[in-house]
């Protein structure tokens, strides 16, 4: 799990990237972009630690983390 804050205007870590792999590194990453009008969520898929779509840097952090 990774929080973060993505815009300037905001205060706190609202938004997050979470991976959740299983033994062969597959799995998914959910990420939840928190503005105040209301927040989006978004779903990558991962196979053998790779993902199809470009990650973020929060994206890429928790896929490190669940890597390990």
């Amino acid at each position: 799990l990774v929080r973060f804050n993505p815009f300037s205007e905001m205060g706190g870590d609202h938004s997050f990237s979470l991976a959740l792999l299983d033994a062969h590194l597959t799995g998914f990453i959910i990420t939840g972009l928190h503005t105040r009008e209301r927040t989006r969520v978004y779903i990558k898929k991962i196979e053998n630690g790779k993902c199809k779509q470009d990650l973020s840097k929060e994206e890429r952090e928790a896929l490190k983390k669940a890597s390990i």
